[in-house]
């Protein structure tokens, strides 16, 4: 049976990030940011044909055009019309093509991903497209969940029209499925966070603990003035800089690259589920058969399927259940010891020790 999603995780991160930020010094082992170039979509290639003919502001694409909408030049990211892009549909400028007339042009501040959407109810949307327009995902707070983790680079997920498909978070897009386009929609009010690869896991700039030189809000701000800037700070005397281009922060004497990422801080939906996925998709999350989904954690060589046994109090359909009505967590005993079921982390926490066991929709 396949389980309801797999998350892919940086190699050595398996951990959650961290809440503290962890010293600076360059011991520590991470790779160097990620600068490969996203596949481009068909608009893309179109846009990139035509690139050479049109009349582009740069002072837009560098965050400091005077003119705003009364421009005369068109305000639309360069490198989305040369066809390289690496923020594809994360990018925070315009990757529309607009008409030749400066009155139908796009508002220059606001992003693709981030506009306002009179449908969207609710702090996010993930949706899928197959080539017929956007369809939403079912139970898309499993994705957001994912998504907000730093160490979760993609995520498997099942039964779509197109069978099993992968989502590259980093990229936003549907691996080896280039007819596939997914995309995250979020309101203006969303908070997001940034994090450093340390040598174990992921953390959070400005995050509790030791003292940060500089917060996660600062960068977020910075970052909305200039998705292609830069930051720098500098620790006990050395100097450091973060670049919004590449995600990644260096140690300017040395060279030396940690890799950087953004991500929001996971909100539940307050809509109480979204719509439903239209025909042309099945329940993504769903087992492909009629039979009653089983919840099982894992033990050390198998998974076990939750039984209402052995002083166990909860059942498999007991969790389905609550699962059903779309909560976060649920609370149960085994001998009189709590635990807790996370949804959106699909982990099983015992209450006393903090210990984590992982959990599946099989």
């Amino acid at each position: 049976m396949a389980s309801n999603y797999r998350d892919d995780s940086d190699e050595g991160s398996s951990q959650q990030s961290s809440d503290s930020c962890s010293d600076f010094s360059d011991s520590d082992t991470d790779s160097p940011s990620d600068t490969e170039t996203n596949a481009q979509t068909s608009d893309t290639e179109a846009a990139a044909q035509t690139s050479g003919k049109r009349n582009v502001c740069m002072h837009y694409n560098r965050g400091n055009c005077r003119f705003g909408d009364k421009c005369r030049k068109e305000h639309i990211c360069s490198y989305f019309l040369k066809g390289s892009c690496k923020y594809g549909a994360g990018c925070r400028l315009n990757h529309n093509l607009p008409s030749s007339s400066p009155g139908h042009r796009r508002r220059a501040s606001r992003a693709p991903t981030e506009e306002a959407d009179e449908e969207c109810a609710g702090p996010y949307r993930w949706q899928l497209n197959f080539g017929k327009g956007w369809m939403n995902i079912s139970h898309d707070h499993i994705l957001e969940a994912q998504y907000s983790l730093p160490h979760t680079k993609a995520i498997k997920i099942y039964n779509t029209d197109a069978g099993a498909i992968s989502i590259d978070f980093t990229k936003m897009k549907v691996l080896k499925k280039k007819n596939i386009k997914v995309r995250r929609m979020s309101s203006k009010d969303s908070r997001w966070l940034w994090y450093y690869r340390g040598n174990r896991c992921w953390y959070q700039y400005g995050g509790k603990g030791k003292t940060s030189p500089i917060k996660s809000s600062e960068l977020e701000t910075a970052y909305q003035k200039n998705p292609h800037g830069s930051v720098k700070l500098t620790i006990d005397s050395t100097q450091y800089e973060i670049s919004f281009k590449e995600m990644c922060q260096t140690n300017v004497s040395t060279g030396h690259k940690r890799q950087v990422r953004r991500r929001p801080k996971y909100e539940a939906s307050q809509s109480g589920g979204l719509q439903e996925i239209t025909s042309h998709i099945k329940n993504i999350f769903n087992p492909p058969t009629n039979k009653t989904p089983e919840w099982q954690f894992q033990g050390r060589n198998k998974w076990y399927t939750f039984r209402n046994t052995d002083g166990c109090s909860v059942s498999s359909a007991d969790i389905e259940r609550c699962y059903q009505q779309r909560k976060a967590n649920m609370d149960f005993t085994v001998n009189h010891v709590p635990y807790t079921l996370d949804f959106t982390k699909m982990r099983q926490v015992n209450q006393n020790t903090m210990a984590e066991r992982k959990i599946r929709r099989a």
